[in-house]
């Protein structure tokens, strides 16, 4: 069976491995089949397809029935990845009220004579992700920013990401968080511009600025990113500096033109 990296990418996002993932897309081609067949058509050892197969079984993708004292295995319907998908998204609903009743006591065993990081490094996809979110930890408190939108959105890089800030746009909206943007004029600092009510956008223009990086100020944080390119970012927590910048960001402000 020819490898789909798409299908294979989607099913590792869903912490499935690749022999888990070969023996599954073999049992939904092949239908009800021992495992040596199964392990054959995967490419796997059988004792290692049969552990892969057992795996499968406790996530609910896979059935085993027994016919003439043989073990047979078979699957469903694809929809039943659905399920399963609803599961880990309950079970992770569940583990997160957890969480959110330890961090208190977490907080007190810290020692508060040790002194907190002042800087963070971020990298990756899952930095600049766990970036944006830190900027809206907390409610109706505005982000000023300074970027270009051809920059800040990875259009070409990382559609996923691209499309995860759009959402993240939304999602700040409904905490009431205002975007009060510096802006680069492009096509997609237009497009950002449309949805402004929509998404609590307040932008004023620059033109043939280059800003290949992002700088988020809120609270007594100011964090900078580079998204479109290098995948990295730091959080800069200190009041004096971030005050500075959004007073600086305020003065600009004032001699820009609205946003057209």
């Amino acid at each position: 069976m020819k490898k789909d990296e798409n299908i294979f990418n989607i099913f590792e996002e869903l912490g499935l491995s690749t022999e888990e993932i070969s023996v599954y897309l073999s049992v939904l081609e092949l239908g009800f089949q021992p495992a040596s067949v199964i392990a054959k058509n995967a490419g796997l050892k059988r004792g290692q397809t049969y552990n892969k197969l057992s795996n499968l079984i406790k996530k609910g993708i896979v059935q085993e029935f027994v016919k003439n004292k043989i073990r047979y295995f078979t699957t469903g319907s694809p929809k039943v990845l659905q399920s399963f998908v609803e599961r880990k998204e309950d079970k992770l609903k569940i583990t997160k009220q957890k969480l959110l009743q330890i961090v208190p006591i977490l907080e007190k065993i810290g020692n508060p004579l040790l002194s907190q990081p002042k800087v963070r490094f971020f990298q990756g996809v899952d930095g600049i992700k766990e970036i944006y979110e830190d900027t809206i930890r907390i409610k109706n408190q505005n982000i000023y920013a300074v970027g270009d939108f051809d920059h800040i959105f990875p259009v070409v890089k990382d559609k996923e990401l691209n499309d995860w800030i759009w959402d993240y746009a939304t999602r700040r909206a409904k905490k009431e968080v205002d975007y009060i943007g510096i802006i680069n004029k492009s096509k997609l600092s237009d497009q950002a511009f449309k949805r402004r009510k929509s998404q609590k956008r307040k932008m004023k223009m620059l033109n043939n600025v280059y800003l290949p990086v992002e700088i988020n100020i809120y609270g007594d944080k100011v964090a900078i990113m580079s998204s479109s390119k290098d995948m990295v970012g730091i959080i800069i927590e200190d009041a004096p500096i971030a005050v500075t910048l959004r007073n600086f960001h305020q003065a600009v402000w004032s001699f820009l033109p609205k946003y057209s």
